[in-house]
Parts: structure tokens; C-alpha cells; sequence
């Protein structure tokens, strides 16, 4: 890493360095002021339904009759428990125990109704919107735009794959003139510097191409590679000729071949950037280096700047624009003992500078994965940012962000890890748009940066209120106090930008400050997203959720058990800590502006880890009877028990069925999710809870593992789905499989023990209270055993592969076993 704090701009080819005094203005020109003035005389940018079907209203019904059955069966609970504790006997285990089991008992239970409540009551008013691209095709209607995209490991975090989401945000259909890409590279790494530059040269061959074409996505290794085990989830997706833009087929193809040679030889220029920084010793460079701001790419005017006919250009781009959006490379300054905040520290760092570089209101915030796969994705953001509702006079201006969901390449098909996640971006996240708005999930989110600066929206603010560009509270640099000022007016003042970027992208500009508790991105948590939009909606700010078509972003996830359980251990120990932090959904303020079924999805974001205390619990009691031989472990449950019991089943699989009906997510994902939701709390949420609890009685900060970006190349030979999903079946040990394996091992022995033991012959009890007692206890075997599937075959690795289709017959045959060896062994003792 260079040791100067800042640079001069890279030698770039003309098209990509159109030389610009004031490139970097952000202010809308007075005649897109007049424009969106008159937004009551057109129609609405953004459709808001609510959906009011009969299935949404019997979902509705299902979860209070449910919540009622709860209050009834915990009323009844209580009493006979009561009764047992101070009966003589105590069911044979003796009053004190008794009275231990049954307090822990209707504890977990309680737990278990308070946390489904939570979960479900958010979700009972959804909506539903669809916006009008097409409304904003006049350029000047549209605002400009940062976007800011975060690296932090190179080893973790390929370099290609952070040069070709670069490569699609610059190619996007959105105003070359309007946009800047701010590349964060929080390691200090050469190859990753190295990557954004090769990016910022091709993009002057790329981005015409795209416009030349209408390709689609813009991402090359998608657009190139997605039929080959790449990106786009296996599925080529190339223009297809009756779709096609350009002005002759054959041009298509001639022009894709050219571009796509000089993009293979972009990918090894970049391949042999990171062998030779692989080979090169760091030495801990990561936690300390220098402060860098660098422009590679400068901004455009605002005229079009149309290609020459020249033959000994690789394609014809006459009649095409090729101007380029602004690019510019951001490595913040790192000492070691100084605390640097992770991601929130980085992206506050992007905050401040760009802030006196362009000083857009509005802000796109992308992991170095997450590339745009939708062109229009950028305009469609900006519709709830700018739009009137009902198409009137009032400004949308209280929409803090929009969040769009995350979508993945590489998963597998089965996606046996719910890395998907439907329910959450399909279900809950659409359930809390019609409340307040959903929760900022870390990437694919567009803020409006005066949200940031931890300003009051519009409705909350007294006449004349605004950000009160305070030194204390932002700092003391004069140039970005300007510019928090000028972003209330919509002007600019440019000054010395560069050097003023780089100081403030200094490790010790903070000091003294609001930065990561008022103002940026929120400290003090590693889910520095979930804490940074609870303030947001806290001081009364909306948001909105939006699911394009196609997908408006995609990225990369795990597919690996180790990998996936760390990601998860990550996102509940975040959880946790906001819990414990000031931003506690329960006790912080905002009590009149924060909406009461919001608060609750809060509250049940930052708490739902401890479920993992009472299920871990629940899961390991069959080895109770197993060890101290049966006993009054075995009590029969009553009738009332059982029918409570079924009632409680039966509306839980009404609620499930209707949810997906009207979220429109398969049968198939959801019973995924609740399989890996399985997995994580008996894992990884077991052990957010011990490390979130030694970090309160110490102090000490949790460290996380970053997780795994690096998606199966097709660059290398591609034999079948073997090679494309091998991290699927990698074994990696990790200490979170502990807790998981204990239970499933429990569970199985219980299972065999009753087998065994007779006990699964129910049907000839001789009474139905009998036939319940032998039952159940197998029943809840099963339903553990079930839910943990996905863990039994991650631990088989590539021998899951064979055992899937015969495990059922393995499991009657193994049981025929068992049961002959026990009538074996009667028949020798009698």
C-alpha cells in the first residue's frame, strides 16, 4: 500500500477519464426542481396495495385463535402443575425435583409462545408495491446517486468478484453524470487496488457494450459464465434475439466474442495480481496502513458524448454513449490499537468522504459480491425516494431507505441450508412494509444520506428544522460541515476534495464525536445494519421494501455447514449485543414514533437466540430417562394435555399453510427454513449466547470469522454438479456441530431404546392414555431427528450423496435389527 494519503488520478483511457472541473456536483438542475415540483400532475411512481384476501384474513383468525389457545392451555398448565408439585409423591421423583421440572418446563413453553407471538404478529398487515420506471426515463427528473461498496478481506472476498460488481454498477441504466461508485478497501490490500483499476479500464470497453446491446445482467461473469457453474445460479442468461436492442444480430454476436476475449484477459491480469499478493507477506498490512482516496474514474458531464466510427476500435460504438460514472478507490486509515468498528467504521468512513467528493442525497450501499442484476434496479430505488403519495403534494421525504431482498448464485438446487431465506425476505419483511417499514439486512439497501446524519424526518422536525452542523457532533472539518449544510439545500461548493477526503478517512477524525452513536452507521455491534435502521425508524424515519423483477441485486452465499453455521453465529451474537446495548427495542426511546408491532419485530430480532437455552434443553431430556432408567421421567399426559397439544399442531401447520399462500414462497422453502432454524439453534445460537455473555461480564469485544464470497469458477473444467457445489459437501469440524451432534445422537438412541424397549407398539396399550404415553415421546424423537436432517447429511459430506435415497430403508432395517436383538434377549433370559 502506498504510505501517501491520497493520489493522484490513474492514466485511464480517454472514454474512461473525461477530464471535469465540476464533476462532482450533486445538485439537481432548476429544471428537475420544477419537474418534481409538479408531482400531483402525474400519476404515482410507487403502487401501495395492501393485500386483503380471504387467506390474508383466515391467517389472521388462525394466529388470534391460536394466541387464545395459548392463554387457555397456559391457565390449565399452571393449575395442574400446581396440583403435581404439592401432591405426595410428586409423580415419584420427589417434590423439589418436581417442582424444577415444572417451573423449566412451563418456562421454555412460555418462551417458546412469546417468541412464535413476536414473530407472527408483524407480519398480519403485508403490502405489496410495484413502481413506474418508466415515469423517469427524462434524465433530469432523477437525483444523483452514490454507491458504496465494502471489501475487507482479499483471501475471502475475491478480487474479480468486487471488479465485476464495480463493472455492473458503472454499466447500470441510470445517469452517467449522476452516479459514483465508492470502492472501500478496508485490508490496505495491492491486489484488490489492482482489481478496481483493471475494473475501471474495461468498463471503457463494457459499459458502451451494454448500452450498444441492451445486455442484461451487467455483471460480465454472469453475463459471459452463468450457464457454467458461475454466476446466475446456473442459468445462462444471455439476450435473447427477440429481445435484442442493438441494430443487427450478427453485430451482437461479433461485438459479444471481442468483448468477452478482453474480459478473459482482464480476469488473468487480476488472477496474477492476487497469485503475486499471495506470495508476498503482508505482515498484519491489514490493521495498518495509510489513508488512501483515489479517483480512478472522473465524473461525467451531463451531455452525451457519443463514439467515432473508427475500425481499429474493438466495436463499433457510433451513436453510443460511452460516458462513465465517477469511480473512486477509499482505504481508510488503520492503526493498530486504535478501534476501527468493522463494516460500520468503513462505510461511515465512505460516508464522510464522498460526502466532499459528490455529496449525493442518496446512497446504495452493496457488498464487494453483490452485483446489479437488474439495470433499472437504481431508478426503481429512487421512485420511493422522490415519489408523492397518491401523487399529491407531499414529498416522500420520511423514507429513510428502501431495502430490496438478497438473492444468490451458486446455492445449491435443494438449498439444504435455507440460504435462501424466503421466509424472512418474502414474508416478514413484506409483513413489516405495511407497518413502518422492514429491517435494513446490510446490502442491497438505498439510504437517503440525511438519514444518516441522524436527522428527524420531515413530519417530526419543528418549522425550519434541518441538521445543525455541529463540530461536536460531525467533526471538525469545515468542508464536510459545508456539505452536511448544502445536502438540507440541495447546492455544492467544491473546495480541495481530494486532500479533504483523505483526512477524512483518518482513523482518529472520530475522536470526540457522534460518529457510530448519533450520526453514520451504528458502533458496537458486529449486525451493525439492524441497529443502524432501529434508529432510523426510532426517530420516526419509513422505509420500504421492494422485490424486483428480475432480481434487482445478487450475490454469493455459503454453502458449506462450518461457513453457514459461523455466518448465522455472526448475525445472532450482533443480535445479542444490540440487545444489550442502548438500542434496546424494549427500553429505548421513540415510544410515540415508533409504531408498537414494529418494536416488537425488533425485540424479536435481538432476542431470538435465547431460544437455543430452552430447545438445547428440550432436545437432550429423552437422555434423562436413559440414564436414570425410566422412573417418574415417564409420567402419561392427560387428555386435556394431548388435545391442547393437538389443537396447538394443528393451527400451527393452518398458519403455515396460509403463509405461504399469501407470501407466495413454496411448502418447500418454509419447512427448509424451519429445518435449518433447527440446526442454528442448537448451534450457532447456543454459542452467541455464551460469547454475547462473557463479553457483558468482561468486556471483551467478540471477534468473527468473515464469511467465504468465493463461488465455484468456470474457468476451470467443470465435471457435472460435483465440482460446482464440492463446498456442499465438504466436512469442516467446527466446535458449533458439538451441542447439534449431542442432540441428534440423543434423539436417535431414545428412539432405538424404545424400540427396543416395546415401547413403540402404542396400538396395544390398553388404554388411550397409555397408547399417548408411549407415543409421544417417539413422536418428539422424530420431529427432532427430522429437523436435523440437513446437519445428518452436512456431517456425511459427499456420502450424503448416496445415503439420501436409502435412508428410509435404512432406518426400518436398523430398526427390524434392534427389535429382533431385544426378542432375542428376551427369549435367552426367560
Amino acid at each position: 500500500m502506498p504510505p501517501s494519503a491520497g493520489l493522484a488520478t490513474e492514466s485511464l483511457p480517454a472514454a474512461t477519464c473525461p477530464a471535469k472541473k465540476d464533476a462532482y456536483a450533486a445538485a439537481a438542475s432548476p429544471e428537475s426542481e420544477t419537474k418534481l415540483a409538479a408531482g400531483d400532475e402525474r400519476a404515482p411512481l410507487v403502487r401501495t396495495t395492501r393485500i386483503s384476501t380471504t387467506t390474508i384474513k383466515l391467517y389472521r383468525l388462525t394466529i388470534f385463535v391460536r394466541i387464545a389457545i395459548f392463554v387457555l392451555f397456559f391457565k390449565w398448565r399452571i393449575t395442574y402443575a400446581a396440583r403435581a408439585i404439592s401432591s405426595t409423591d410428586a409423580g415419584g421423583i420427589g417434590m423439589s425435583k418436581a417442582a424444577t421440572f415444572w417451573t423449566a418446563s412451563i418456562a421454555g413453553e412460555l418462551w417458546f409462545a412469546f417468541m412464535w407471538v413476536l414473530d407472527q404478529l408483524p407480519k398480519t398487515m403485508p403490502v405489496r408495491r410495484a413502481v413506474d420506471v418508466t415515469a423517469l426515463n427524462d434524465d433530469t427528473l432523477l437525483p444523483a446517486m452514490d454507491v458504496f461498496v465494502t471489501t475487507a478481506d482479499p483471501d475471502k472476498e475475491p478480487p474479480l468478484a468486487t471488479a465485476n460488481t464495480v463493472l455492473s454498477i458503472l454499466a447500470a441504466g441510470y445517469p452517467a453524470g449522476k452516479v459514483t461508485c465508492y470502492v472501500s478497501d478496508d485490508a490496505g490490500a495491492e491486489v484488490t487496488r489492482g482489481a478496481v483499476v483493471e475494473a475501471a479500464r474495461f468498463a471503457a470497453l463494457w459499459v458502451p457494450f451494454c448500452r450498444k446491446h441492451g445486455v442484461e445482467p451487467r455483471n460480465p461473469e454472469a453475463y459471459f459464465n452463468g450457464g457454467e457453474g458461475g454466476g446466475g445460479g446456473g442459468k445462462a442468461r444471455v439476450v435473447a434475439r427477440g429481445s435484442y436492442k442493438g441494430r443487427a444480430w450478427p453485430e451482437l454476436v461479433r461485438d459479444r466474442r471481442r468483448v468477452r476475449r478482453e474480459y478473459e484477459e482482464m480476469r488473468l491480469r487480476i488472477d496474477a495480481l492476487q497469485a503475486a499478493d499471495a506470495r508476498r507477506r503482508r505482515c498484519g498490512a491489514a490493521d495498518d496502513h495509510a489513508g488512501v482516496v483515489q479517483v480512478l474514474i472522473d465524473s461525467a458531464g451531463s451531455a452525451p458524448q457519443l463514439g467515432v466510427a473508427d475500425g481499429s476500435k474493438l466495436i463499433d460504438l457510433a451513436s453510443v454513449d460511452v460516458r462513465l460514472p465517477a469511480l473512486v478507490y477509499v482505504c481508510r486509515e488503520k492503526r493498530r490499537g486504535r478501534a476501527h468498528h468493522r463494516k460500520a467504521g468503513a462505510m461511515n468512513a465512505l460516508l464522510r468522504a464522498s460526502a466532499v467528493l459528490s455529496n449525493a442525497p442518496f446512497i446504495l450501499n452493496l457488498d464487494c459480491d453483490h452485483y446489479v442484476n437488474n439495470s433499472q434496479a437504481l431508478r426503481a430505488g429512487i421512485c420511493f425516494m422522490i415519489e408523492r403519495r397518491g401523487g399529491g403534494a407531499e414529498d416522500a421525504g420520511d423514507v429513510a431507505f428502501v431495502q430490496f431482498p438478497q438473492r444468490f448464485d451458486g446455492v445449491d438446487p435443494g438449498d439444504r441450508y435455507a440460504n435462501h431465506n424466503r421466509v424472512f425476505f418474502d414474508c416478514t419483511e413484506l409483513g413489516l412494509d405495511g407497518l413502518q417499514g422492514p429491517i435494513y439486512v446490510g446490502t442491497g439497501c438505498l439510504f437517503r444520506r440525511v438519514a444518516l446524519y441522524g436527522v428527524d424526518p420531515p413530519r417530526w422536525r419543528s418549522p425550519g428544522g434541518g441538521v445543525a452542523a455541529d463540530p461536536a457532533k460531525f467533526g471538525e472539518s469545515a468542508p464536510f460541515l459545508a456539505s452536511v449544510r448544502a445536502e438540507q439545500s440541495h447546492s455544492r461548493d467544491d473546495g480541495d476534495a481530494i486532500a479533504e477526503a483523505s483526512a477524512l478517512v483518518s482513523c482518529a477524525y472520530e475522536d470526540g464525536t457522534a460518529w457510530g452513536r448519533d450520526v453514520g452507521w451504528v458502533y458496537g455491534t458486529v449486525t451493525e445494519d439492524v441497529a443502524t435502521g432501529f434508529c432510523m425508524h426510532r426517530r420516526g424515519w419509513r422505509s420500504a421494501y421492494y422485490a424486483a423483477a428480475p432480481d434487482a441485486f445478487r450475490g454469493t452465499a455459503p454453502i458449506n455447514l462450518a461457513d453457514r453455521l459461523h455466518q448465522v453465529l455472526r448475525w445472532a451474537a450482533g443480535s445479542l449485543e444490540i440487545f444489550f446495548s442502548r438500542n434496546n427495542a424494549l427500553l429505548a426511546g421513540g415510544r410515540r414514533r415508533l409504531h408498537p408491532l414494529q418494536r416488537a419485530a425488533y425485540l424479536n430480532t435481538t432476542v431470538y437466540p435465547f431460544t437455543s437455552l430452552f430447545l438445547m434443553a428440550y432436545c437432550l431430556f429423552p437422555a434423562i430417562p436413559l440414564i436414570a432408567g425410566g422412573g417418574g421421567w415417564n409420567a402419561a399426559p392427560t387428555p386435556t394435555y394431548v388435545a391442547f397439544l393437538a389443537a396447538l399442531m394443528v393451527t400451527l401447520a393452518a398458519v403455515a399453510v396460509l403463509e405461504t399462500r399469501w407470501s407466495g414462497i413454496a411448502l418447500g422453502e418454509w419447512w427448509r427454513n424451519e429445518q435449518f432454524w433447527m440446526v442454528s439453534a442448537t448451534s450457532a445460537y447456543l454459542a452467541a449466547v455464551a460469547q454475547v455473555a462473557l463479553k457483558v461480564a468482561t468486556g471483551k469485544e467478540i471477534s468473527f470469522k468473515l464469511t467465504s464470497k468465493h463461488l465455484a469458477s468456470s474457468a476451470t473444467p467443470v465435471a457435472g454438479k460435483d465440482r460446482q457445489y464440492a463446498e456442499l459437501y465438504a466436512v469442516r469440524w467446527t466446535a458449533l456441530m458439538a451441542p447439534t451432534a449431542a442432540a441428534l445422537a440423543v434423539n436417535v438412541a431414545s428412539m432405538a431404546a424404545a424400540g427396543g424397549g416395546g415401547r413403540w407398539w402404542w396400538w396395544d396399550a390398553p388404554s388411550a392414555a397409555a397408547a399417548a404415553a408411549a407415543a409421544l415421546p417417539v413422536a418428539f424423537n422424530v420431529w427432532v431427528v427430522v429437523h436435523l436432517y440437513p446437519f445428518a447429511l452436512g456431517l456425511m459430506g459427499r456420502r450424503s450423496k448416496a445415503v439420501r435415497p436409502i435412508l428410509f430403508l435404512f432406518a426400518v432395517v436398523a430398526y427390524l435389527a434392534v427389535r429382533f436383538l431385544c426378542l432375542l434377549l428376551q427369549f435367552h433370559t426367560a
